[in-house]
């Protein structure tokens, strides 16, 4: 599953090796990418090439014209059973033997559209499965998601076809990010102690601002010529709207990064609670930046945060 960035690999070696986590949760900017994933490790774990036709597999969208995910009505009940396509439904079909003697798969797409009785009733469900269940979370907006569900889930970034920022001093930072991560995963000695990685976090948060503020400027001036017709304030909505937007690429490639050095660092063993935990705190690193924090604030939670988890 390489077409899949390094969420596809976390996940073949995790199916590989029977150590595949029952909830993940899937996020990037391409829906299709993420529902072509989710269905891709669904087949391999019900050994089936269309997984849509298999009686184990179960999908639950948002319907209605609030696109919401429903939890299902007691006056919607035909015959005793939950109406198809709400969230007592999936439980119902969740909490019963298997069709086929063997595992059973869910993808909720649009998991942010969960309200907070459908997301309240899948708690449960999510936190202790019945054996042999996994749960696929997809969403294009995983800060709307409630932090309640993300907790409960591995979380994995599948990236676009973007291609990576080409600009040597950022190059040079992931770089040293690279190192540093495999570091702490490696574990503290003498020639790598909580101060030194300490350091190392507080001047890379450094390098990450002059260089996202260097970039934002240099594609700046590549607008500059077309300025003469935008007032003041477009010019300024277009500047925020361009340093967002690189900075949404960097933070991807820091995901992406730490993912690889991980796996690389622990030998293939997939370290998936420690995982889940630094990508959640990057994930909320991004979102403290959309609410306007100051990039390098909001970045130093993620390091320190990956500082704890890995020194555990």
């Amino acid at each position: 599953m390489s077409e899949f960035g390094k969420a596809g690999e976390v996940l073949d070696r995790a199916i590989n090796s029977n150590r595949l986590h029952h909830a993940i949760l899937l996020y990037g900017e391409s829906a299709q990418k993420l529902e072509q994933l989710a269905k891709s490790c669904a087949g391999r774990l019900l050994e089936t090439k269309d997984p849509a036709k298999h009686p184990d597999f179960f999908e639950l969208r948002p319907s209605g014209k609030a696109r919401n995910i429903k939890i299902g009505s007691e006056s919607d009940r035909v015959g005793g059973a939950w109406p198809i396509n709400t969230m007592r439904w999936l439980l119902e079909k969740l909490c019963q033997t298997s069709n086929a003697g063997g595992k059973k798969v869910a993808v909720v797409y649009e998991a942010d559209r969960l309200n907070t009785e459908s997301a309240n009733s899948f708690l449960k469900t999510l936190e202790e499965p019945f054996p042999g269940t996994f749960i696929f979370m997809l969403t294009t907006r995983p800060n709307d998601l409630l932090d309640t569900i993300k907790s409960r889930c591995i979380h994995l970034r599948v990236p676009s076809q973007t291609p990576k920022l080409a600009d040597e001093q950022w190059l040079e930072w992931i770089e040293d990010f690279s190192k540093w991560q495999k570091a702490l995963v490696a574990g503290f000695d003498q020639n790598f102690t909580p101060a030194d990685a300490l350091m190392q976090s507080y001047s890379m948060l450094a390098r990450f601002d002059e260089i996202l503020s260097r970039l934002s400027d240099m594609e700046e001036k590549l607008f500059s010529a077309d300025q003469e017709n935008i007032d003041e304030e477009q010019i300024e909505a277009m500047q925020a709207s361009e340093r967002r937007r690189l900075r949404k690429r960097m933070l991807a490639e820091i995901e992406d990064e730490m993912l690889t050095s991980a796996m690389e660092a622990s030998n293939g063993k997939v370290p998936s609670v420690k995982l889940s935990r630094t990508t959640a705190a990057l994930e909320k690193s991004a979102g403290l930046m959309e609410l306007h924090l100051q990039d390098t604030p909001a970045l130093e939670y993620f390091f320190l945060a990956s500082l704890r988890v890995w020194s555990r």
